[in-house]
């Protein structure tokens, strides 16, 4: 199955239909909406206000004001503090990386966003990700594919989004470079605005600052370093302070640099060893969503564990209770419970689930 095939037709609503648009303020956002409007569609445009102290409020409402369009504000800073913010939280406590903008694509936007939206009639929900809807083979069921501009690609961040919030969605920058988009920006007179890379609600703040700042200190315990085989090494900050793979800023001498291989929770130790021993070829992954589910329960598929990770092939074997276990071909480096891992057929995304717990062997 590929898409160049098989999979070629970009899903599009009919003209006139009434599409919400998730507008941040940025030119991602203000873009797909230009789009929207020159295409036909009744654009509705929504700006969510997610923490205490929000950010591009004023430029969402400059950008409305660009395209002739009235932006509705929506306060959603309660439910994002309870569904993502507290449990990126809890998650690093229990020894997990977690990836909230994962979590927030189909929580928030395609969540409670479009039940709201959906409310005031909207048809469709379009957001500003680089990503691809197309049809899948013999028939009209909607399909992520990679971004045509691949550097940009943010299909990984829509991983678990079901085929019923796909069947509703709207990607307008599928077919633009991010050079493209800004471009079009400067054109509708939009102040460029830098890009954070981190979650929205850091704000440029260090995570570890950000949990800090929520966390009593008494649920902050210093522990040990450890090896595999339980020697011990020396002395932690923490378990927040870590995570899978880290090399820097652990202070432990030793023939070759350490690198962290696994959080024990229940000890509060942090196993460390060398960079050959952060290599795995097993994961486990819980929480399953398939946006197309796989033909057979034992599949070969391109794995993709973070954000900035290149695919690597691998065998999946689905498990009962909406659980999958991933056998790379090709040993793949710092393997981290918590994060997301992405499932892809060439270059169609199947779906994706959580990494439960990784081998250090």
């Amino acid at each position: 199955m590929t898409e160049s095939k098989t999979h070629r037709k970009l899903i599009l609503p009919e003209r006139g239909a009434r599409v919400a648009v998730a507008m941040s303020g940025g030119v991602d956002s203000t873009v797909a909406a230009r789009r929207l409007i020159d295409k036909g569609y009744e654009v509705m445009a929504f700006h969510l206000i997610l923490t205490a102290e929000p950010s591009g409020l004023d430029q969402a409402r400059k950008a409305a004001r660009l395209l002739g369009l009235d932006l509705e504000v929506l306060d959603l800073s309660s439910e994002f503090e309870n569904l993502i913010v507290s449990p990126f939280i809890r998650a690093y406590t229990q020894g997990e990386t977690p990836n909230p903008c994962v979590s927030c694509n189909p929580t928030i936007k395609f969540g409670l966003l479009w039940e709201i939206a959906q409310a005031r009639g909207a048809e469709y929900l379009a957001t500003g990700h680089y990503a691809r809807l197309i049809t899948s083979t013999g028939g009209e069921t909607p399909v992520l594919s990679r971004a045509h501009d691949r550097a940009k690609d943010q299909t990984y961040f829509l991983c678990r989004l079901t085929g019923q919030m796909l069947s509703r969605a709207i990607f307008p920058l599928a077919d633009l470079s991010k050079i493209e988009v800004e471009k079009e920006s400067a054109k509708l007179g939009l102040p460029h605005r830098i890009e954070s890379q981190d979650a929205c609600f850091l704000a440029g703040e260090n995570y570890r600052d950000f949990i800090l700042s929520r966390l009593a200190l008494q649920e902050i315990t210093p522990g040990e370093f450890v090896n595999l085989e339980g020697r011990v090494l020396g002395r932690h900050r923490g378990l927040i302070h870590y995570t899978i793979g880290q090399r820097r800023a652990l202070g432990i001498p030793g023939p070759e640099p350490y690198y962290v291989l696994a959080l024990d929770v229940e000890r509060n130790q942090i196993v460390l060893g060398t960079k050959e021993q952060t290599l795995s070829r097993n994961v486990f992954v819980r929480d399953l969503v398939w946006s197309f589910t796989p033909p057979e329960p034992h599949f070969l598929a391109k794995v993709q564990i973070r954000s900035r990770h290149r695919p690597a092939l691998a065998q999946v074997r689905q498990l009962p209770d909406n659980r999958a276990e991933i056998v790379f071909c090709q040993p793949q480096s710092a393997i981290t419970p918590g994060q997301a891992a992405a499932f892809y057929d060439d270059h169609l995304l199947l779906g994706g689930g959580w990494i439960e717990k990784r081998s250090t062997g």
